[in-house]
């Protein structure tokens, strides 16, 4: 018992030393700290190339499913993929029957909407990494014709972090719809409408409640100097 309280006695202060001692402390809190700072700036080097190529492959798809639905409508405006621009027709015999075309598919939409997009994209200032896929579909065939223009980018990411179970590769996807106009079953579908409310109105007796429907609309058309 003796020979324990002496040892003990003579290894106090060293104990109590190395307990107040900091030496080495920044060496541990920086390994501690360093894979977390490694994570968060992989995260922001993530970031800043996720979020500006799914902004280019949104704007891109939606410029060509726009662009391959006016060009299948009957409108006058047409888009001439030469110059990645709008034009105006001016011969009416160019001009597009949907109405013929129901049953018809719309003219290489898929070459199309690869060429759009990818143009299009191209124009960004930041550089694209990593392969672009571009899928276009056409959809809703009796009723409407729906153009629908997908788009996935898939770019490794710069800074190895599998071992905590991170994918190598961020693949980013979009998808933009744009619908085929057609001016006379639009102007059609809105006098039904109207025949339909009408209608209605006479067959339920709902005269005092269209009036009063009517006033107000006619109140806030006023108010806003319509």
């Amino acid at each position: 018992m003796v020979w324990i309280k002496v040892r003990a006695g003579t290894y106090a202060p060293r104990i109590r030393r190395l307990i107040k001692d900091t030496n080495g402390d920044a060496v541990v809190e920086a390994t501690i700290l360093f894979p977390v700072m490694i994570m968060i700036f992989a995260a922001l080097v993530l970031l800043a190339m996720y979020l500006p190529t799914r902004a280019a492959l949104q704007n891109a798809t939606q410029y060509a499913a726009t662009a391959i639905a006016t060009t299948s409508s009957d409108t006058w405006l047409s888009f001439d993929e030469s110059s990645m621009s709008y034009c105006w027709e001016t011969d009416k015999g160019r001009l597009k029957n949907v109405y013929a075309d129901i049953f018809s598919g719309i003219d290489n939409a898929q070459s199309k909407g690869e060429g759009i997009v990818a143009e299009i994209e191209g124009r960004g200032i930041s550089s694209r990494a990593g392969v672009l896929t571009v899928e276009c579909d056409i959809v809703n065939w009796l009723v409407y014709k729906e153009v629908v223009i997908s788009a996935a980018r898939e770019f490794t990411v710069p800074v190895d972090l599998s071992l905590v179970g991170f994918p190598k590769t961020i693949t980013v996807t979009v998808t933009s719809t744009a619908v085929v106009q057609n001016g006379d079953e639009f102007v059609r579908n809105m006098d039904l409408a109207v025949d339909f409310v009408e209608y209605i109105i006479k067959k339920f007796e709902l005269t005092d409640i269209s009036d009063s429907i009517s006033s107000f609309g006619n109140t806030i058309a006023s108010f806003l100097g319509w």
